[in-house]
Protein backbone atom coordinates (compact mmCIF):
# COMPACT_ATOMS: atom_id res chain seq x y z
CA UNK A 1 0.00 0.00 0.00
CA UNK A 2 1.30 3.35 -1.07
CA UNK A 3 0.21 6.38 1.40
CA UNK A 4 2.19 9.50 0.31
CA UNK A 5 5.67 8.89 0.26
CA UNK A 6 5.92 5.82 2.19
CA UNK A 7 5.07 1.96 1.36
CA UNK A 8 3.24 0.55 4.45
CA UNK A 9 2.99 -3.42 4.29
CA UNK A 10 0.04 -4.40 6.23
CA UNK A 11 0.91 -8.17 7.96
CA UNK A 12 -0.64 -10.53 10.00
CA UNK A 13 1.15 -11.87 12.83
CA UNK A 14 0.99 -15.20 14.98
CA UNK A 15 3.72 -14.08 17.75
CA UNK A 16 1.82 -13.39 20.97
CA UNK A 17 5.13 -11.60 21.92
CA UNK A 18 5.35 -9.28 18.75
CA UNK A 19 1.75 -9.12 19.10
CA UNK A 20 1.76 -7.59 23.17
CA UNK A 21 5.48 -5.90 22.16
CA UNK A 22 3.77 -3.72 19.19
CA UNK A 23 0.33 -3.47 21.16
CA UNK A 24 1.99 -1.98 24.05
CA UNK A 25 4.48 0.37 21.80
CA UNK A 26 2.21 1.90 20.11
CA UNK A 27 -0.78 2.43 23.16
CA UNK A 28 2.24 4.33 24.52
CA UNK A 29 3.01 6.22 22.46
CA UNK A 30 -0.78 8.03 22.27
CA UNK A 31 -1.58 9.26 25.58
CA UNK A 32 -4.54 11.13 24.19
CA UNK A 33 -6.35 8.07 23.50
CA UNK A 34 -4.66 5.36 25.72
CA UNK A 35 -3.62 6.94 29.07
CA UNK A 36 -4.50 4.81 31.64
CA UNK A 37 -1.60 2.54 32.56
CA UNK A 38 -4.10 -0.61 33.17
CA UNK A 39 -5.86 -0.45 30.23
CA UNK A 40 -3.00 -0.33 28.23
CA UNK A 41 -1.71 -3.60 29.71
CA UNK A 42 -5.30 -4.78 29.26
CA UNK A 43 -4.92 -4.20 25.68
CA UNK A 44 -1.64 -5.52 24.91
CA UNK A 45 -1.88 -8.46 27.07
CA UNK A 46 -5.27 -9.34 25.54
CA UNK A 47 -4.17 -8.76 22.10
CA UNK A 48 -2.03 -11.94 21.96
CA UNK A 49 -5.43 -13.92 21.70
CA UNK A 50 -7.00 -12.36 18.31
CA UNK A 51 -6.75 -11.87 14.52
CA UNK A 52 -3.81 -9.49 15.14
CA UNK A 53 -2.38 -6.90 11.67
CA UNK A 54 0.29 -4.82 11.95
CA UNK A 55 0.94 -1.89 9.94
CA UNK A 56 4.77 -1.47 9.04
CA UNK A 57 6.71 1.16 7.01
CA UNK A 58 10.13 -0.14 6.53
CA UNK A 59 10.90 -2.07 9.59
CA UNK A 60 8.61 0.36 12.31
CA UNK A 61 5.39 -1.02 13.00
CA UNK A 62 3.17 2.55 12.88
CA UNK A 63 0.06 1.14 13.75
CA UNK A 64 -2.06 -2.06 13.98
CA UNK A 65 -6.04 -3.74 14.43
CA UNK A 66 -6.66 -6.69 17.17
CA UNK A 67 -9.86 -8.71 15.95
CA UNK A 68 -11.17 -10.46 19.13
CA UNK A 69 -13.67 -13.53 18.06
CA UNK A 70 -16.98 -13.43 19.81
CA UNK A 71 -18.06 -16.53 17.85
CA UNK A 72 -18.23 -18.32 14.76
CA UNK A 73 -19.89 -15.40 13.42
CA UNK A 74 -19.35 -12.72 15.46
CA UNK A 75 -16.13 -10.71 16.22
CA UNK A 76 -15.66 -7.04 17.62
CA UNK A 77 -12.35 -4.67 17.26
CA UNK A 78 -10.85 -5.11 20.00
CA UNK A 79 -8.22 -2.26 19.88
CA UNK A 80 -6.88 -0.39 17.05
CA UNK A 81 -4.22 2.74 17.14
CA UNK A 82 -1.97 4.56 14.09
CA UNK A 83 1.13 6.32 15.41
CA UNK A 84 -0.08 10.04 15.42
CA UNK A 85 2.17 11.22 12.69
CA UNK A 86 1.10 8.39 10.41
CA UNK A 87 -2.71 9.09 10.88
CA UNK A 88 -4.99 10.40 8.06
CA UNK A 89 -3.18 8.57 5.74
CA UNK A 90 -5.68 5.81 5.23
CA UNK A 91 -3.49 3.08 7.28
CA UNK A 92 -6.68 2.54 9.70
CA UNK A 93 -8.63 2.17 6.70
CA UNK A 94 -6.20 -0.16 5.17
CA UNK A 95 -5.89 -2.06 8.41
CA UNK A 96 -9.92 -2.73 8.80
CA UNK A 97 -10.24 -3.39 5.49
CA UNK A 98 -7.62 -6.25 5.54
CA UNK A 99 -8.83 -8.06 8.73
CA UNK A 100 -12.86 -7.42 7.35
CA UNK A 101 -11.45 -9.72 4.02
CA UNK A 102 -10.18 -12.48 6.46
CA UNK A 103 -13.51 -11.93 8.51
CA UNK A 104 -15.33 -12.54 5.41
CA UNK A 105 -13.46 -15.75 4.00
CA UNK A 106 -14.43 -17.20 8.08
CA UNK A 107 -17.91 -16.54 7.38
CA UNK A 108 -18.23 -13.66 9.82
CA UNK A 109 -21.37 -11.55 9.74
CA UNK A 110 -21.00 -9.69 12.29
CA UNK A 111 -17.81 -6.96 13.81
CA UNK A 112 -18.66 -4.53 16.49
CA UNK A 113 -16.95 -1.72 17.45
CA UNK A 114 -17.40 -0.24 21.35
CA UNK A 115 -16.54 3.27 22.03
CA UNK A 116 -18.18 5.75 24.19
CA UNK A 117 -21.28 7.12 23.05
CA UNK A 118 -21.95 11.13 21.52
CA UNK A 119 -22.80 11.98 24.69
CA UNK A 120 -19.74 11.59 26.00
CA UNK A 121 -17.84 15.31 25.37
CA UNK A 122 -13.90 13.87 24.77
CA UNK A 123 -12.54 15.14 21.64
CA UNK A 124 -10.22 12.05 21.18
CA UNK A 125 -13.47 9.80 21.43
CA UNK A 126 -15.39 11.68 19.26
CA UNK A 127 -12.09 11.14 16.52
CA UNK A 128 -12.78 7.56 16.99
CA UNK A 129 -16.58 8.01 16.48
CA UNK A 130 -15.72 9.84 13.09
CA UNK A 131 -13.39 7.39 11.85
CA UNK A 132 -15.90 4.46 13.01
CA UNK A 133 -18.67 6.26 11.03
CA UNK A 134 -16.79 7.14 7.88
CA UNK A 135 -15.78 3.51 7.80
CA UNK A 136 -19.27 1.80 8.08
CA UNK A 137 -20.45 4.34 5.49
CA UNK A 138 -18.10 2.95 2.84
Amino acid sequence: MNVGIFMINIIKLADSGQKSNIANSILRQLPEWFGIEEAIVEYAGGSVNTDFYAAYRLDKPVGFISIKAINIYTSEIYVTAVLKEYQHMGIGKKLLETAQEELINKNVKFLMVKTLGDSHPDEYYMKTRKFASVLWRN
